[in-house]
């Protein structure tokens, strides 16, 4: 039976030295849509699923961590704030659940579904509800400090800064609440609904509409500053913001990368449907999910296509960025874990950058209770999802490897890399 485990992760390593970006590195089953966006925290992935759990997935092997079955479906994505995971839920509530064992902190009813997300900022955790109003709710008792009332269901997930809380309405509007006491600064009326989340910076509020276009908004007096026109409804996908460019998503069915200055098209990509998930930018790599099934990682600088991966539905589902990892969910009932770097790529972290290496030597390979590394660079060891797991000097290292978990592991030095695999 050894024998045939360490034939087994022979044969699993050999896979993993050829890994590329786009290539899965695990799925973990739900019993229905996972419609909810994924969040990590801790090297623990929390994702809602529309069978009614809330799930905290170990992201080095996918292992179930817990989950916690709440009343209803869950379309709302989780928020984690100093160990607490906030969600809401379509059987009306807010919940609060212990991120490290899954028990109920506390739950907040509002007066219908709750389809927005909870934004946390300082001890409030404000989030909407198709009651048609925002609420502002104390983290620490779960009392309400104000709720606001707009003119229809709030579907859009706020967006809260040290003073000020935005967010839309199915009443076409864009709101800016005062953050303290959830007063009025202003509104602005597009024409459509807005069930996209605004996003905020350098004095710009930007959120998309259903009446096609994404606006961007002064946030001291919500004055236009200028809006951009897709060929369809932009539903739930909401904008991001990096380095000048806002990225966002459309019925249209494609990805746009529009100037922050102007409003002007800088490039757009198209997929095969829908795109109601919220894009995401690292290392100049912008990755979507489409209702096309795929997820896409598209070049952010001229929006060529990077690499795709198909999961088998609908993704409706945001993806999450971690070291070298994007975490998504599917209509398919998955939890997808899809690797970014690949072998080829994996990153600097810093130590000595750039320096080469002529040589890495490391033995045994599988090995068990002990590993020894020698290189004539610094040398940096990861897991296989990019968790810096330590850092070594340059030269013979014998390490105890005891307590670590079976699997496999990344040993970087220079400009080298090599994958090694662990058995107890």
């Amino acid at each position: 039976m050894r024998i045939f485990l360490i034939c087994a992760l022979i044969l699993v390593l050999s896979c993993f030295l050829f890994s590329a970006p786009g290539d899965l590195i695990w799925k973990f089953k739900t019993e229905n849509y996972v419609i909810s966006s994924p969040c990590l925290s801790e090297e623990v992935v929390f994702v809602g699923s529309y069978d009614t759990y809330l799930y905290a997935v170990n992201s080095s092997d996918s292992s179930l961590k817990w989950k916690y079955q709440t009343g209803g479906f869950m379309w709302s994505s989780p928020c984690i704030s100093e160990d607490v995971v906030y969600i809401g839920c379509l059987d009306n509530f807010l919940y609060a659940v212990n991120a490290i064992n899954g028990s109920l902190k506390w739950k907040y009813e509002t007066g219908s579904f709750i389809r927005s997300s909870p934004c946390v900022k300082d001890s409030i955790v404000y989030i909407g509800s198709d009651d048609s109003y925002l609420y502002a709710i104390r983290k620490s008792d779960s009392t309400l400090k104000w709720r606001y009332q707009t003119g229809s269901f709030v579907f859009s997930s706020p967006y809260a800064t040290d003073n000020t809380v935005y967010v839309g309405s199915y009443d076409k509007n864009i709101y800016s609440l005062n953050a303290s006491d959830g007063s009025l600064n202003w509104k602005y009326l597009t024409q459509g609904a807005v069930q996209s989340s605004p996003f905020a910076e350098n004095g710009v509020v930007y959120a998309g509409s259903e009446d096609t276009y994404l606006y961007a908004l002064n946030s001291s007096d919500g004055s236009l500053k200028w809006s951009y026109k897709t060929d369809n409804s932009i539903f739930y996908s909401s904008p991001c913001f990096v380095e000048g460019v806002v990225y966002t998503g459309s019925n249209d069915g494609y990805i746009h990368a529009v100037n922050s200055s102007n409003g002007s098209l800088v490039w757009k990509y198209g997929t095969g449907n829908y795109i109601y998930s919220s894009p995401c930018v690292e290392n100049e790599v912008v990755y979507f999910g489409s209702y096309d099934t795929n997820l896409y990682a598209v070049n952010s600088s001229n929006g060529s296509l990077s690499w795709v991966f198909k999961t088998g539905n609908a993704i409706f589902s945001s993806p999450c960025l971690s070291e070298g990892v994007v975490y998504v969910g599917s209509h398919d009932g998955y939890l997808y874990a899809i690797e970014t770097y690949g072998y080829e790529g994996f990153k600097e972290d810093g130590i000595n950058p750039g320096l080469p290496s002529n040589n890495l030597e490391i033995s045994p390979n599988p090995f068990s209770k002990r590993l020894a590394i020698s290189s004539d660079s610094d040398i940096l060891v990861y897991s296989l999802t990019g968790q810096l797991i330590m850092k070594l000097s340059k030269g013979k290292n014998s390490i105890d490897t005891s307590n670590w978990r079976e699997g496999i592991y990344i040993i970087k030095a220079g400009n080298l890399a090599k994958k090694v695999a662990k058995i107890n």
